[in-house]
């Protein structure tokens, strides 16, 4: 492993993070730990692409402190150090627990867990963009209780590691699709179901676009976790692919771009005709949209 390090404020984290997350940037993340800098780092598997990505990245944010440091590590020392990185986290009584802490992690009674062991790309979903989804989630599995929650017909759109489409089927749902894309988020997803012993049977995952995930599909809970202008392209797309009193809860939506997002789903349900209640939640420096059809 290749790594490039150097030291930022805390300005430039906040516009960077914003950046890799609209970009959809995996190779690159911020280092924090309490009263220490705020230390930018990229991670390669050559240093060849390393340096150029470096390059790349200095000149479109020419703020950002060069030379770069570099360092190798050998595979067994990066995936230990990576570890310390990852902490679980939880909403509700649903946890998402990095699996090699599956033996030592306390899960409270009656309480069920995702294992995730993603990798270096795919993280275990912490961002606060997955979190506000997570918790939509369990918003809708409480409101609706868990036989309706059961038969209903769940989608999570451009599912990264597929941790909020195998949570669902972890609080019981039988109709849950996944897609991205990404052929590797694909592979990602698969693996993590494995992880957590879910069989093919019980959920599926699709490599496509929206317009070709959504075809054909009547939606009872929607999740969108996908970047501001991508959702406002497909918006009427989205609202229509839902059942009638189904939830549309949409993220990765900076907390600026919320008003841009509301106005052009607002558009999209008057010209289709839809009546929808408008929600939204704010976490950090990220919003959420949520519309429940009516």
């Amino acid at each position: 492993m290749h790594i490039l390090s150097t030291e930022i404020d805390a300005e430039l984290a906040d516009t960077l993070e914003a950046y890799f997350a609209e970009e959809e940037i995996v190779t690159w993340g911020i280092e924090t730990a309490p009263n220490a800098p705020l230390i930018l780092k990229g991670f390669y598997e050559s240093r060849e692409e390393a340096e150029a990505d470096a390059a790349a990245l200095a000149r479109v944010f020419p703020a950002i402190p060069t030379p770069f440091a570099y360092q190798e590590m050998e595979d067994r020392e990066w995936q230990d150090a990576y570890k310390a990185f990852l902490k679980p986290w939880s909403t509700g009584h649903l946890h998402w627990v990095p699996a090699w802490e599956r033996e030592s992690y306390p899960l409270p009674a009656g309480h069920a867990a995702i294992y995730l062991d993603a990798g270096m790309a795919f993280g275990t979903g912490s961002h606060e963009t997955t979190r506000l989804m997570a918790r939509r989630m369990m918003d809708f599995h409480g409101a609706r209780g868990e036989a309706h929650f059961a038969q209903s017909h769940i989608v999570d759109a451009g599912c990264g590691s597929g941790i909020l489409a195998l949570s669902a089927v972890k609080l019981g749902a039988k109709q849950v699709f996944g897609f991205d894309q990404d052929p590797e988020a694909i592979r990602v997803s698969w693996e993590n179901a494995e992880i957590n012993g879910i069989a093919r049977e019980e959920i599926d995952f699709g490599t496509t676009g929206i317009e070709g995930g959504l075809a054909g599909r009547e939606v009872d809970f929607m999740m969108a976790n996908i970047q501001a202008d991508i959702l406002k392209i497909h918006a009427t797309g989205l609202l229509m692919a839902m059942a009638p009193s189904g939830v549309l809860a949409l993220s990765g939506i900076l907390a600026r771009e919320l008003e841009e997002v509301k106005t052009a789903f607002r558009f999209a349900a008057q010209e289709a005709g839809i009546k929808a209640l408008e929600d939204s939640r704010t976490d950090g420096e990220w919003s959420d949209l949520c519309y429940t059809l009516v």
